[in-house]
């Protein structure tokens, strides 16, 4: 029953340690010496005062552990340490078996722990027995199961050795850097957030019971998050359980009739609307930038950029030098990183050069004079730091420039800033730009097909949701005849 005997110290002080609990029966039959050998005896004594039985907290990284769950303080035998541990933990991590230990330091104790199961592969013609590593913390405290997977998530990849268990640890983090990075941090904030809420309730985070599922669900629609959100969170929660290699709840029946009503019940709030930044509202919006100053003609090169190119928010502040090229032409984008690039191959943006003074290329040549960035590497858009007054008498002193690229919140925070600067009334974001120019391609008359490329969008669904719905009155197909 017992799979093994663990002593960290005195080998004498463990022996004395078991006789002080150990039924005369058993303790009479102990061979001398050392208990390694008497695991077979020792699964069947009974121990008084009986014992507790944990759940051994994993070990992360620096050689840190998690705490220990205390599943029972009055355990007298292994088998039934056994049937506790069975009935506290509904189901298994994929290939483990669920094992009881005795550790003998510093005083008994049955430890739960999840033994991988043998796996025989041949080498060099003989059988080799290769142990799969611990994949998940089952039936710990939330804390253990959000440090877990916050460490799962960030995994590098194993150096090459060749053997069957390296390559087992590589194929699953290959399969995690199937999500986009963003989609993994989104699925980090979620898991902190349910393991916050399993813990406040005393509910275990992992496995997940459907129920609970369910309630955490309609306990966001509570707080009035929208049905999207209530979406992001049950999918990061499947992913949860599938990384963890145990039954998923968020299939059940109860929690996909929760997620059915909440957006029934949701349909009179109407999902937020980001007003897009068409090229009319556009030109007017730079109208009012002063482009004497640095950080006017930085913005300038910003908005125009991030319309021509059809660009998130988090791409224009991740633009680097080195990833755009100018010739006569125009420019050509190289962009690392996309929402809508699932297989992390990178896209290419193209922007043709212009002839007037909202030409995207122009602007941007005029920022790279304006701020004298003379190198080859490093992020395009910088913080602009206001020099301080000088002196009377004395010319004014120049800007100093940033070394960090602009958080995607500060693109964000700019476009918002020259909208109101120029007097636009409206809901505008760091979005404005990517759906008004999608807007004023569709205005132009432009095919589905080429605005699903320049957005570089997925699906045709997509691109028509960001097209505004003034333009279906305006190309209403019986308009005409009205």
């Amino acid at each position: 029953m017992l799979s093994h005997i663990y002593i960290a110290g005195s080998a004498d002080a463990a022996r004395e340690a078991v006789l002080d609990r150990l039924d005369q029966k058993t303790r009479q039959q102990l061979p001398a010496g050392s208990l390694g050998k008497s695991t077979a005896l020792l699964s069947t004594g009974r121990f008084s005062p009986r014992l507790s039985l944990v759940i051994r907290g994993i070990e992360y990284r620096h050689n840190e552990f998690a705490e220990d769950t205390v599943l029972s303080t009055d355990v007298e035998t292994a088998e039934e340490a056994m049937a506790i541990a069975s009935a506290h933990l509904t189901s298994l991590p994929s290939g483990h078996d669920l094992a009881i230990a005795l550790d003998l330091e510093p005083t008994p104790v049955f430890v739960a722990w999840f033994r991988p199961k043998a796996i025989m592969r041949r080498e060099t013609g003989s059988y080799v027995i290769s142990l799969a590593p611990l994949t998940s913390p089952l039936g710990q405290q939330s804390t253990a199961v959000l440090q877990w997977f916050d460490a799962l998530t960030d995994g590098a990849l194993p150096d090459y050795d060749g053997t069957l268990v390296t390559a087992e640890r590589a194929s699953k983090t290959y399969s995690r850097a199937a999500k986009a990075v963003n989609t993994r941090r989104t699925y980090r904030s979620v898991v902190r957030s349910w393991c916050s809420w399993t813990a406040r309730h005393g509910i275990p985070a992992l496995p997940a019971r459907s129920e609970d599922v369910a309630a955490y669900l309609a306990d966001l629609a509570l707080q009035k998050k929208r049905p999207a959100t209530v979406d992001i969170h049950r999918a990061a929660l499947r992913y949860l359980h599938h990384v963890a290699q145990v039954p998923v709840p968020t299939s059940h029946a109860l929690v996909s009739e929760t997620v059915a009503g909440i957006r029934r019940t949701s349909t009179g709030h109407g999902s937020r609307q980001v007003k897009g930044l068409t090229w009319d509202l556009l030109s007017d919006v730079i109208e009012q930038i002063d482009t004497r100053e640095t950080v006017g003609v930085r913005d300038k090169a910003i908005l125009l950029l991030g319309f021509a190119g059809a660009l998130r928010r988090s791409e224009v502040a991740a633009l680097c030098l080195e990833n755009v090229a100018l010739d006569d032409d125009g420019m050509r984008i190289r962009l690392d990183r996309s929402k809508g690039d699932r297989t992390s191959q990178g896209v290419e943006v193209a922007i043709p050069r212009g002839i007037t003074g909202l030409c995207p290329v122009r602007a941007y040549e005029a920022w790279l004079r304006k701020a004298q960035l003379k190198e080859t590497k490093g992020p395009v858009f910088r913080r602009v730091w206001l020099p301080p007054v000088s002196e009377p008498g004395n010319p004014p002193l120049a800007p100093s420039m940033g070394s960090e690229a602009l958080s995607d919140r500060s693109v964000a925070r700019i476009i918002q800033k020259r909208c109101l600067d120029a007097g636009l009334i409206g809901d505008f974001s760091g979005h404005s730009l990517r759906r008004g120019a999608i807007t004023t391609g569709a205005r132009d008359g432009a095919d589905l097909v080429s605005l699903k490329r320049f957005s570089r969008h997925q699906t045709f669904g997509v691109v028509e949701k960001y097209i505004e719905v003034e333009d279906a009155m305006t190309k209403h197909p019986g308009r005409s005849r009205f």
